[in-house]
C-alpha cells in the first residue's frame, strides 16, 4: 500500500498535475453558475411555448444534479485544502438558491445536500444546515413505492434508477447520523439494499441501469458506466458516515467489495472505463472513470476496500489527467435520456468535471 500511496502523492506533486487541477477548479467555479447552457434551439422552443402558446415555462434549473456534482467537487477542495475561493463560490451559489426559497423540483436537486453539510460543518452557519433539513424533509415526503424506494420521477413511480442511490443515500445517511434521526438513515440504507437485491446482473456482478419494482424486470444496459459509478459512490460514501454497528454495514461492505472487484475486471490498460464497462473497444468515459475511482478511494479510506485498489485509483487518475485540457475534462459521455438511451457524444460536461475535481481533492487527504 505504501508504494501505491507514494505513487499517488508523486502524481499529485507534479507541476503539470497542479496546473491542471487549478484550471479545473477555476472552470468548475464558473460552470456551476452557467449550467445549463441553453442552445439557440432550446431558447427558441422556450420562446414559442411562452409567448405564442402562452404556456407556463419554468426557469432553467441551475441547482440540478450536474450543478450538484460541481458543488461536490468544489466542496471537497474547500474541505480538504481550506480553500477560501471555493468556499466563497459555494456560499454565493447556495445563497442564491436560498434567496429563491430553495425550490426543489426533483430528486436531482438533492445532490446539493452533501456540499451544504460540508459548508455547515466547516463554517458553522445554521442557514446551510436548515437548507439541508429542507432537502431531508423533501425526500421524506417524496412519493415512494411500496418498498420505500424513491423513484427518479414521480410519474414513473415504479421505475428505480441506480442514479438515485448515488444522489440520495450518502446525504440521507450523513444527515441522519448528524441529527440522530434513524428514519433518515433507514431511508438512505434501504435505497442501497433494495437496488442490490433487485437491480444487479448475477452473471457479471454489475448493475443494470434500473428495475421495475412491481414486475421485477430490469432495464437499461448491464454495466452502463455512470450507473456503476452512481451505485458505487452511493454505497462507499454512505459507509463513510455510517457507524460500523449499523446492522446493514457488513452486507453493504461485502457488496461494495464484490462490485469493486467486478468493475476492476473492466478497467482498461490506460486506466479508463468504457461508457459501457463490458464494451472493451468502445469509447472511454471520463465521468464513469472519475466516479468509480472516487468510490474506490472512499472505500479504501473507510477501511471497507482492500488497500491494493489504490493502484487502480492511480491508473484512473492518470487517464483523467490525460483528458484535461483548458480546465475541462474531455471524453465525457453526454447526458442519457432514459433507460438504454445513451447518446454516443463525447465532450466536456459537469458530470465529468465535478467528480474528477472531487477525486483529486480527496487524494490530497490521503495520508
Amino acid at each position: 500500500m505504501e508504494n501505491n500511496m507514494d505513487a499517488l502523492q508523486e502524481l499529485l506533486q507534479r507541476t503539470e498535475t497542479i496546473q491542471k487541477i487549478n484550471a479545473l477548479q477555476e472552470q468548475a467555479s464558473r460552470e456551476i453558475f452557467s449550467w445549463p447552457v441553453l442552445s439557440a434551439k432550446d431558447r427558441l422552443k422556450r420562446g414559442i411555448r411562452k409567448y405564442l402558446l402562452r404556456q407556463a415555462v419554468p426557469p432553467a434549473d441551475r441547482y440540478s444534479w450536474p450543478n450538484g456534482l460541481l458543488a461536490g467537487g468544489l466542496s471537497q477542495v474547500q474541505k480538504v485544502m481550506r480553500d477560501n475561493a471555493s468556499a466563497e463560490t459555494l456560499k454565493k451559489y447556495f445563497d442564491r438558491w436560498l434567496k429563491k426559497e430553495l425550490p426543489l423540483y426533483y430528486v436531482d436537486n438533492t445532490v446539493n445536500g452533501m456540499a451544504l453539510l460540508d459548508l455547515y460543518e466547516t463554517g458553522g452557519e445554521e442557514k446551510y444546515l436548515e437548507a439541508a433539513s429542507r432537502i431531508a424533509a423533501f425526500l421524506k415526503e417524496h412519493k415512494k413505492d411500496a418498498q420505500e424506494n424513491l423513484p427518479y420521477r414521480r410519474k414513473d413511480a415504479d421505475l428505480i434508477y441506480a442514479d438515485t442511490v448515488g444522489m440520495v443515500s450518502p446525504f440521507l445517511c450523513r444527515y441522519g447520523v448528524l441529527r440522530n434521526d434513524p428514519s433518515m438513515i433507514r431511508l438512505g440504507v434501504m435505497q442501497i439494499i433494495h437496488f442490490l437485491d433487485h437491480g444487479m446482473d448475477e452473471k457479471t456482478g454489475l448493475p443494470y441501469h434500473g428495475f421495475n419494482s412491481v414486475t421485477g424486470i430490469k432495464y437499461g444496459c448491464v454495466g452502463w458506466g455512470r450507473a456503476v459509478g452512481w451505485l458505487m459512490c452511493g454505497i462507499a460514501e454512505s459507509l463513510m458516515y455510517l457507524p460500523e454497528q449499523t446492522p446493514q454495514f457488513p452486507f453493504m461492505q461485502g457488496r461494495l467489495q464484490r462490485l469493486a472487484r467486478a468493475a476492476m475486471d473492466y478497467q482498461r490498460q490506460d486506466g479508463s472505463f468504457a461508457w459501457l464497462l463490458p464494451a472493451a473497444e468502445g469509447p472511454a468515459d471520463t465521468s464513469a472513470t472519475a466516479m468509480i475511482a472516487c468510490a474506490l478511494l472512499f472505500g479504501i479510506r473507510r477501511g471497507c476496500l482492500e488497500e491494493d485498489f489504490a493502484e487502480q485509483v492511480k491508473a484512473a487518475a492518470e487517464f483523467l489527467l490525460s483528458c484535461m485540457k483548458n480546465g475541462k475534462v474531455e471524453q465525457c459521455s453526454a447526458e442519457c435520456a432514459a433507460f438504454a438511451e445513451y447518446p454516443q457524444r463525447y465532450g466536456s460536461y459537469p458530470w465529468g468535471d465535478g467528480p474528477a475535481l472531487k477525486l483529486f481533492a480527496a487524494l490530497e487527504e490521503v495520508e
